[in-house]
C-alpha cells in the first residue's frame, strides 16, 4: 500500500476505516435480511408439515371413530338378537 501525503499508510487512514466499517455494516444488514427470509421460508415449511400431519391425524381419528361405531352397532345388534331368541 502506498503511503498518503503525510506518510500514513493507506490502510490506517480514517477514510478507509470508515469505508470498511460501512461495508461490514451493510454486509451484516444484508446477511440478516437474507437469514430472516430463509427463516421465514423454513418456518412456513414447518407449519405446512405440521398442518399436513394434523390433517392426517384428524382423518385417522375419524376412521377409528367410524370403525368403533360400526363395532358397537354390531355388538348391539347381536345382543338384541340374543335377547329376542331367549324370549321365544
Amino acid at each position: 500500500m502506498s503511503p498518503s501525503a503525510d506518510g500514513t499508510p493507506l490502510h490506517r487512514t480514517a477514510g478507509v476505516k470508515v469505508a470498511v466499517t460501512v461495508f461490514l455494516a451493510l454486509t451484516l444488514v444484508y446477511a440478516l435480511l437474507i437469514a430472516r427470509q430463509l427463516l421465514a421460508w423454513v418456518f412456513l415449511l414447518v407449519i405446512a408439515v405440521v398442518l399436513w400431519y394434523a390433517a392426517r391425524l384428524v382423518v385417522a381419528v375419524e376412521e377409528i371413530a367410524t370403525q368403533l361405531g360400526r363395532l358397537a352397532d354390531e355388538r348391539a345388534g347381536s345382543n338384541d338378537r340374543g335377547d329376542e331368541s331367549s324370549r321365544d
